[in-house]
């Protein structure tokens, strides 16, 4: 039944798109202009120009050329960066010269712009779910080398061993079957073997902003945005040549106890990037490369890489742009799971080492084309990876093809937007870890309609119906999605969202087969899919007042899980008392239903004037995870027999395990003159729920400490940053960063400090 449903919603989906082409309206004035940087001069390639039911965009010299009605219209002209613009045009008083039109840059915060949220241009004030945007600036001056590390001082956002979760939305599943969907260019960037993301290719010198969008995204982004959505979108040469070098260089400071100096040797990290975008004529070009030597901090745990990125755009005509983007990295790196012991907390267990040399690459081609209002536009993946282990039982490859269809009008005389879309997704893996060959494959058809109701209010409504295959399994569902958002004032915005989630379980999670020291990781075949839905009410209020510009946010959230796929510790394969390590270790199942509920409140500020230049982001998220079912019973343990939630958990109550209750994140960055000192806070609540394992039983036999760490390292949960800059001039300045600033000792999962104290000098040069 499946397979026939499918192509009915793909046959719809294309009938629809030339159902819209077909409604074009005639026109009969030519407009001719050119969009200009309002400071530098330089013209605006891309920018979004509308005007009634017609729109173009401008080309790569900032030229446009817009058929209007024959009465008079309004024009309107919108581009990420920069203040939106509107004019009257009189078809009486048009003559054959090309008007000049000048763009300002946009320093309001709520006038920043996102597209990750509706997949269309939108100021963060209008969104219907919260979001946070981050720029480049604060990425590149905290001496970033992995962007995941990065993310951790972003409100509501938490990553633990590479894997994100936004208002606690997932725990710890070392690595297997993200909950938050990662976008780079609007295309999606998890793995298609684990679902997780290859942080080390993504372009980290190249990007522009970073767009998270809080709570259940799968109508617009599929299986994996069930927790939300992060968006890395890079930059392009818009006018002058743009030249960026950074190099950096640090050690790891001594650790406090003398017991987690595993080694007498200098621990080093050193970095250097560069990037550079220009145009030559029609073609646009940005192309970057990074080199990274890690010692690491801990026994096991080092990296050496190299990475190159291209992104090219071509504009063949008025209408038709051809873009191709592509990554390949090589990299070497040895990983660390747990300790030897609480007291040798840097150390390996077992002293093991899983050296890992990784080949990776990425292409995505795309074609755009523009006419009459109409956007459509084809962008495509092929990502191959391939992981060749020490330990040849756990070498991995994996090739993924993706494709996805976008049509998209805006009708501006009735304020109506519509976007649809059609997506493949093919993965295969032939992977010893995970028992030889394995493909999946995902087809979906999406549908979203936003509409300005009245003055203020703005309504969207999606749908999308998406269908799987792993090998010989097959499901399907259809999930739907529905925001407001109201201008109150014309600083105050109320929204209200709801959306559906469904995330359907990576090869990873069901096959995987593999060991660390005396550790087991075991696939779990009947792993089903997770779904659900998060709702929201949201309240955001912008503030001017002279040179300072800010806003609040206040955020409720309820988000429930049915089928909610946990990793838990257990004899999962037939109990030998002589050899119990062989039945032990970790395994995914679906342990039943949860809901997680709280307050997200996040502000942000800047403030300018002739010397002095400040801003700030603050925010604070409490979350309240709790097991709706615990006495369900999900697995069955070969030497402890029926499991549920209650008897596998570590604490009295029903909250979920490895999650953080409250959350804390500030940043600030002051300049005067050439000067600039930038200061930044985390605060996770201690982990107030385990696997029981790691407490009692086998695991503190084989990784002693772990009880003794919980209660030791408690109160150890305040992380300060400090930076220092010196501006020589506008192109070049000179920084010290310092990461965990009071060499602070903390455990976040079991078995797992955070690193020492970080000294880093930075050279940033900008020409």
């Amino acid at each position: 039944m499946v397979q026939n449903l499918l192509p009915r919603y793909c046959f719809f989906v294309i009938l629809f798109s030339l159902f819209l082409t077909a409604l074009q309206s005639n026109a009969q004035n030519s407009y001719k202009g050119i969009l200009k940087d309002a400071q530098t001069h330089d013209p605006i390639p891309g920018v979004l120009i509308r005007a009634g039911n017609l729109g173009t965009q401008s080309n790569e010299k900032g030229n446009f050329e817009l058929l209007i009605e024959p009465s008079i219209s309004i024009l309107n002209f919108r581009l990420i960066g920069y203040e939106s613009k509107t004019i009257i045009v009189n078809p009486k008083n048009i003559k054959d010269s090309v008007i000049e039109i000048l763009l300002m840059p946009s320093r309001k915060l709520l006038d920043q712009i996102v597209v990750t949220g509706n997949r269309n241009e939108q100021a963060i004030s209008r969104s219907s779910s919260s979001v946070e945007l981050i720029g480049s600036k604060l990425i590149l001056d905290k001496g970033t080398t992995s962007i995941d590390k990065f993310l951790n001082q972003i409100p509501s956002v938490s990553v633990l061993d590479g894997q994100i979760n936004i208002r606690s939305g997932s725990g710890w599943t070392y690595g297997a079957g993200s909950r938050v969907m990662v976008l780079v260019d609007d295309l999606p960037f998890l793995t298609g073997d684990a679902g997780q993301v290859k942080w080390s290719l993504l372009p980290l010198e190249n990007l522009k902003q970073v767009e998270v969008i809080k709570g259940a995204g799968s109508v617009l982004y599929g299986s994996g945005a069930l927790n939300g959505m992060i968006h890395f979108r890079t930059q392009m040469s818009s006018g002058k040549p743009i030249t960026k070098v950074q190099l950096s260089s640090g050690f790891y400071d001594k650790p406090e106890r003398s017991g987690l100096r595993w080694t007498n040797r200098n621990l080093l990290k050193h970095q250097l990037s560069l990037f550079h975008a220009a145009k030559l004529g029609r073609v646009q070009y940005a192309f970057s490369t990074n080199y990274m030597l890690d010692n690491g901090y801990r026994m096991s745990d080092n990296e050496e890489r190299i990475r190159c990125n291209l992104n090219l755009q071509s504009a063949l005509n008025k209408q038709l742009k051809i873009g191709l983007n592509m990554g390949v990295l090589k990299s070497n790196s040895q990983t660390f799971l747990l300790w030897e012991n609480y007291n040798a907390g840097y150390t390996a267990l077992d002293s093991q080492i899983n050296n890992t040399n990784s080949n990776s690459i990425y292409i995505d081609p795309s074609i755009s084309f523009h006419q009459n209002g109409f956007q459509h536009r084809l962008k495509s993946r092929w990502m191959y990876i391939n992981n060749e282990n020490s330990n040849a039982a756990q070498n991995n490859a994996f090739n993924q093809i993706y494709t996805e269809y976008q049509i998209q009008k805006y009708f501006t005389a009735h304020q109506f937007n519509i976007t649809a879309g059609l997506v493949y997704n093919y993965n295969s893996s032939e992977a010893t870890l995970y028992g030889g060959l394995n493909t999946s494959e995902n087809k979906a058809a999406f549908l979203q309609l936003d509409k300005t109701i009245v003055t203020g209010l703005q309504l969207g409504i999606g749908a999308r119906y998406e269908y799987f295959k792993m090998n010989t399994d097959k499901t399907a569902q259809p999930v739907f999605r529905a925001g407001m958002n109201y201008e109150l004032t014309k600083s105050t915005f109320l929204r209200c969202s709801w959306g559906q989630g469904f995330r359907y379980p990576s090869i990873a999670e069901r096959y995987i087969n593999a060991s660390v020291g005396s550790m087991n990781i075991f696939a779990n075949p009947d792993l089903k899919a997770e779904s659900g839905w998060s709702a929201e009410l949201g309240f955001k209020q912008g503030i001017k007042l002279g040179n300072l510009n800010a806003y609040i946010d206040l955020a409720y959230f309820d988000t429930r899980y049915a089928n909610m796929t946990e990793f838990n510790f257990g004899a999962w394969k037939t109990y030998d008392p002589s050899n119990p390590y062989t039945a032990i270790g970790f395994k995914s199942y679906n342990i039943g239903n949860t809901r997680i509920n709280g307050l997200d409140f996040s502000a942000g500020l800047q403030l300018k004037n002739k010397n002095w230049e400040v801003q700030s982001i603050l925010g604070y998220t409490y979350a309240y995870p709790i097991m709706l079912d615990p006495d369900k019973v999900f697995a069955f343990d070969s030497a402890r027999g029926p499991q549920t939630f209650n008897s596998t958990k570590s604490d009295s109550t029903q909250v979920l395990k490895y999650r953080f209750e409250h959350q804390i994140k500030l940043d600030i960055s002051v300049q005067y003159k050439k000067v600039e000192f930038g200061f930044s806070y985390r605060y996770n609540s201690s982990i107030r729920n385990v696997d029981m394992a790691f407490v009692t039983g086998i695991i503190p036999s084989l990784v002693p400490g772990i009880a003794d760490a919980r209660t030791n390292l408690n109160n150890n949960r305040n992380i300060f940053d400090m930076r220092l800059f010196f501006h020589a001039n506008q192109a070049l300045k000179i920084g010290l960063n310092c990461i965990n600033l009071m060499n602070t000792e903390m455990m976040n999962r079991p078995a797992d400090l955070i690193a020492p104290r970080f000294y880093q000098l930075q050279l940033m040069a900008n020409f």
